[in-house]
């Protein structure tokens, strides 16, 4: 059975329902995404999904259909503002077991995350295409009311990275500091060495003064 096919059609019957439609569509939308890895291509493509769905619904549903988008855009939003927030608490317990932000894959969650919104509303864009002119036309609303950086998902995103910018920054920092002490520890191994050495150096040509002199000393 086609998941995605079954997802649709979730979607469409909820619109159909017309109860609690925000709710109905948050909670399938996060039904799909904890059956699946928290990737922006699995989270474009559960969004996109439930969007067609919704879609279908709207054609035939006699209720509004500015406020239809509107519920099931704001239930797909606060859906994937929970992965965001997923995402941040397991940033966060990855730092606290002590792994280096500046670690490659960590490096990648972030990189992942700050793409989330675009990706989000890019989703919708794309499975709008699909529908009447009309619908087209009321997403199109739905969406300039909410502008980029302008849902949940954007701010929750915005304070996961600037919290883990100003991470990052404190990691170099700390990274620098260690890196100079190991630094100055080797210079002064270096300088203790050769120091060691010039001493060794000096005191045999010392004694290489002395061996002849004593030698006259006895004669």
């Amino acid at each position: 059975m086609d998941t995605d096919e079954v997802l649709k059609g979730l979607a469409r019957e909820s619109v159909k329902q017309g109860e609690n439609l925000r709710t109905a569509v948050r909670e399938l939308t996060l039904g799909a995404l904890r059956g699946r890895e928290l990737t922006v291509r699995e989270i474009k493509r559960v969004v996109k999904t439930v969007t067609e769905g919704v879609n279908l619904g709207a054609a035939t549903s006699k209720l509004d259909g500015d406020r239809v988008l509107g519920e099931a855009f704001a239930g797909m939003d606060e859906a994937v503002l929970k992965a965001v927030q997923a995402n941040h608490l397991a940033l966060q317990q990855m730092a606290a077991q002590g792994q280096s932000l500046r670690e490659s894959h960590i490096k990648k969650a972030l990189d992942e995350l700050e793409r989330f919104e675009d990706e989000f509303v890019g989703a919708v864009k794309e499975a709008t295409k699909k529908g009447s002119k009309q619908l087209r036309d009321q997403w199109a609303v739905v969406l300039q009311n909410a502008p980029a950086g302008g849902t949940q998902t954007a701010a929750e995103v915005e304070r996961t990275l600037e919290e883990f910018s100003d991470r990052m920054r404190d990691a170099v920092k700390q990274q620098r500091r260690t890196a100079l002490k190991a630094a100055e520890m080797m210079a002064e191994n270096f300088t203790t060495l050769a120091s060691g050495i010039l001493i060794g150096l000096t005191e045999g040509l010392q004694q290489g003064k002395r061996e002849p002199g004593d030698k006259a000393s006895d004669t």
